[in-house]
């Protein structure tokens, strides 16, 4: 009964019993996550329209404002204004096309005043020390008030106020015109707040200027307390978004704010719990109602999916065990797409591990290859080398030296995976155990070397540079010498220019390295070697084509044809 029970919960149909219940799990997660990013768009829409509702109010406030203060400023310099005629001066007032509830007021740096359109003609006129007189008067600068009580008109309202220079424009600020506007005038303006929205104008001082619900009994109070702490820092100009912020009523909303610029006074937006909670509600109705039809809809899926999945695991067993075997097969395609390309790429798989073996066996025959070509020249060097040493430990330094720099280029080929060389790097690399230091100089482009050019190259350098050490401009501290090459029509020109103190005597006959140097450079390369002595030294210029230089496989057998020649020199 164990080995039955086992059975059965390692196979298709016992799982798909419990398919079911495990399909919900994926729908609720991604039900949830296609529920939060609903709620998290709907947040930042909410948000955005409060900015955008409250960047509207701020630029209605500062488009009439700025008309006040428009219109103000060419009263300012009115003639019966600047002489002093403040009868004639206020009937030009009552005939301006100003709103019917804006009144307009003069008064001179002590604060008494000396006009006032809302009070009759000849009646005493009250004197208001101390606001904005300082910016007024001594910075000569227009005014915009918080919301103050003007006991004239027994209202809420805020001034606007502008100097009066006399003589205009360069003159001392002799009067302070200002402009009354009630509090219900900026209360209009918040007529427009959609449905689900409360707007209110609050000013420096974190009173409540006007609001589009309940304006009359919001109209000089506070505001809430948690949003003038957040906001009472906020500097002109600025804004931001509030959210747990409880209106005078009790009422949790979320808005965004904005500080004005021109007035310090602070405009909030907030949208109430009708508007933010709709998407919550909106969310989980549609979650529940996606549950209850997914667990529905799972339970027939799951038997009806048994049979077919249990047929599709069968011929995926058979790719499977073929694939094991490297062999590729075609089957009869299944009702599931997903296995299908499960079993495609089992095919492929196939393929490419047969395909991956047969890369294998020919790596390994070429690395057998390079090994063998590689020993036969190490042994034409030794050979070389032996018969041109008079005793072991000439011969140990001389085949050494060579061995190491067919090992340099064999390191920098194996860097680069033997798809090249660079040829300022193959120069330091091979030029490094000769210690020349500041007597060698070199100059030259970037030029990629294969590997069959790199080889017989720095075979080459390493010989030149042993001359030089041995007879030439390295056997003293006093000589020197300059390396420079360029590439032109697919040819490689490399020039090796000693100076030396003392002159160089030219050899009587051909060494290993002269012949080295032929057998590499002109056989192998087909290029041309330009050995000439001079006073002071010797200059070489070998002329190597580019052009038909070998890569990959081809190196091997170049390395074989030196090994063979060499042996035999």
């Amino acid at each position: 009964m164990s080995r039955f029970f086992i059975r059965r919960t390692r196979s298709i149909t016992g799982h798909l019993f419990l398919f079911a219940l495990a399909l919900t799990l994926p729908i609720m997660l991604v039900s949830g996550f296609v529920g939060w990013a609903y709620l998290r768009q709907e947040e930042h829409r909410i948000d955005g329209l409060a900015e955008r509702q409250a960047q509207s109010v701020v630029s209605q406030i500062d488009n009439r404002l700025a008309a006040f203060q428009a219109s103000l400023d060419v009263l300012s310099v009115s003639p019966m204004l600047l002489e002093g005629d403040m009868d004639d001066f206020r009937s030009r007032l009552e005939q301006t096309n100003f709103p019917p509830d804006v009144w307009f007021t003069i008064r001179d740096e002590n604060g008494q005043q000396l006009l006032n359109t809302r009070t009759p003609r000849g009646a005493r006129l009250p004197a208001f020390v101390g606001r904005g007189d300082r910016v007024i008067f001594t910075e000569g600068r227009p005014y915009t008030s918080d919301l103050i009580w003007a006991p004239v008109t027994n209202q809420w309202a805020v001034t606007l106020s502008v100097p009066v220079r006399v003589p205009a424009v360069t003159g001392k600020v002799r009067y302070a015109i200002t402009t009354g506007v009630p509090a219900t005038y900026f209360s209009k303006i918040l007529d427009d707040v959609p449905p689900g929205w409360i707007a209110a104008i609050n000013d420096r001082n974190g009173k409540i200027l006007a609001r589009s619900k309940a304006h009359d009994q919001s109209v000089g109070k506070p505001m809430a307390q948690k949003g003038w702490e957040i906001t009472k820092d906020v500097p002109p100009g600025q804004g931001g978004l509030w959210k747990d912020i409880y209106t005078l009523e009790g009422i949790k909303v979320v808005g965004a704010y904005h500080r004005m610029e021109s007035t310090g006074w602070l405009i909030g937006v907030s949208a109430l719990p009708e508007i933010y909670e709709a998407p919550r509600r909106n969310i989980i109705t549609i979650g529940l109602t996606l549950l209850l039809m997914s667990l529905l809809l799972a339970f027939a899926l799951a038997s009806l999916m048994g049979q077919r999945i249990t047929r599709a695991i069968k011929v995926l067993q058979v790719k499977a065990a073929a694939m094991r075997d490297m062999r590729v097969i075609d089957f009869p395609r299944t009702s599931l797409d997903e296995i299908n390309d499960v079993a495609e790429i089992m095919r492929d798989t196939a393929q490419i591990l047969r395909k991956r073996q047969d890369q294998q066996t020919t790596l390994i025959q070429e690395l057998n290859h390079r090994v063998k070509n590689t020993l036969a020249t190490v042994q034409a060097i030794s050979r070389m080398t032996i018969r041109n040493s008079h005793d072991m430990a000439a011969f140990e330094q001389a085949f050494s030296a060579r061995l190491l720099a067919l090992s340099t280029t064999h390191n920098l080929l194996t860097d680069s995976a033997w798809s090249g060389v660079e040829l300022r790097e193959l120069l330091r690399k091979e030029l490094e155990p000769f210690q020349s230091g500041s007597r060698l100089s070199v100059n030259g482009p970037s030029v990629s070397l294969t590997s069959k050019v790199a080889i017989a190259l720095g075979m080459a350098i390493h010989e030149m540079a042993t001359n030089a050490l041995k007879h030439g401009a390295l056997q003293s501290e006093a000589g020197s010498i300059k390396i420079r090459w360029f590439v032109s029509d697919g040819i490689l020109r490399f020039e090796w220019r000693e100076s030396c103190k003392d002159p160089i005597v030219p050899p009587s006959r051909k060494g290993f390295g002269s012949r080295l140097i032929h057998q590499t450079i002109v056989v192998e390369l087909q290029g041309t070697v330009d050995m000439t002595y001079y006073g002071d030294g010797l200059q070489a210029v070998l002329a190597i084509p580019l052009d038909d230089a070998d890569t990959g496989l081809d190196s091997t057998g170049s390395e074989a044809a030196r090994a063979t020649t060499l042996a035999g020199v």
